[in-house]
């Protein structure tokens, strides 16, 4: 008996390391500050996806920007050092360029257009991700960026005469000020706010709410009427992270994604809201452009649009995506 007892506990030990290896944790690198209303509602997903998988599946989320500018965070998922990222349409591009069409200025006609088309492409955009090596566990919308500026900027001949910046990552800026005769300020991103404060540039482009949060809103003047464009932004893993996963927990994580940003999107259109009226009440001031004005940003953008859709892989995709928002 004794016998038999001393070999069912050796037995039990043996399987003690087999059920601890179950339990997996999948890193996650994002842009947003710490605090921010984006990582918060990143925190809410973990604590959801630790629940719903009785702690086997967690997320180490390293956020503001300490794994890198988001290229590097792709570089960093493709060599196994990290598992994903919560990424935006600029990070997004070093994986499927196509989806950065999705961010040309004044591509569609309203916010509505914008929504059907996403909707109606998101199956052809997750199979370019898995093409490419990639996971798309969630797909979300994004208002577009305003500019913000230390002087007026009301036509785009203006902006020869400013400093603005100009993400190392992102292909749309470079062309926006080709079609100006304006210059950009190369720099990634958690280099922006000590250019401000340096005032080796007076101009950037971001959302009010991330205007707020990464602290340039201290160090301009004025703010766009509207933005021109909308983006996309994404929860991504390494195919080979994504498949690692037992079936359920891979269903449970999109669920769980996708149950977050529903539950999230009210408060960030609240929060969006309540970030312009903040800015106005700070003393910037919102530029209202006349008519003829506004034109000029129109030619420009369709100008900026040309040049930038034969950069990409198939140039006919713009007219796809813009049908299928009904543009």
């Amino acid at each position: 008996m004794r016998r038999a007892l001393c070999l069912s506990a050796l037995a039990l030990t043996a399987l003690l390391p087999v059920a601890a290896s179950a339990q997996r944790a999948i890193s996650i690198a994002t842009l947003a500050p710490p605090g921010s209303l984006w990582t918060r509602t990143l925190e809410s997903a973990a604590r959801e996806l630790r629940r719903r998988t009785n702690g086997q599946l967690t997320i180490r989320l390293y956020a503001g920007g300490i794994q890198g500018d988001e290229s590097e965070v792709v570089r960093k998922v493709r060599t196994r050092r990290l598992d994903g990222g919560a990424l935006t349409a600029t990070g997004l591009q070093h994986i499927h360029r196509p989806v950065l069409a999705y961010q040309f200025p004044a591509l569609f006609s309203s916010p509505e257009a914008f929504l059907r088309s996403y909707r109606a492409m998101e199956p052809e955009i997750a199979a370019g991700f898995e093409r490419a090596g990639f996971s798309l566990i969630h797909l979300s919308p994004s208002l577009g960026a305003r500019m913000f500026s230390m002087q007026e900027i009301r036509v785009p001949t203006q902006l020869a005469g400013a400093r603005p910046w100009q993400w190392t990552d992102d292909p749309i800026l470079p062309a926006l000020y080709a079609e100006a005769g304006a210059t950009g300020v190369p720099l990634a991103l958690p280099e922006v706010l000590s250019a401000l404060q340096t005032r080796r540039i007076d101009t950037v482009y971001a959302p009010p709410l991330a205007a707020i949060a990464l602290q340039w809103s201290g160090h301009v003047r004025y703010m766009s009427e509207r933005s021109a464009s909308g983006s996309l932004s994404a929860i991504v893993l390494s195919r080979t992270a994504f498949e690692s996963l037992p079936p359920d927990q891979r269903t449970t994580l999109r669920e769980v994604f996708a149950q977050s940003a529903t539950l999230a999107r009210p408060a960030f259109l609240r929060a969006e809201a309540a970030a312009e009226q903040t800015l106005l009440t700070r003393g910037i001031t919102r530029m209202a452009l006349t008519p003829a004005e506004r034109a000029q940003w129109v030619a420009l953008f369709a100008r900026v649009r040309a040049r930038l859709a034969r950069t990409l892989p198939d140039p006919a995709w713009v007219q796809r995506i813009q049908a299928a928002g009904g543009s």
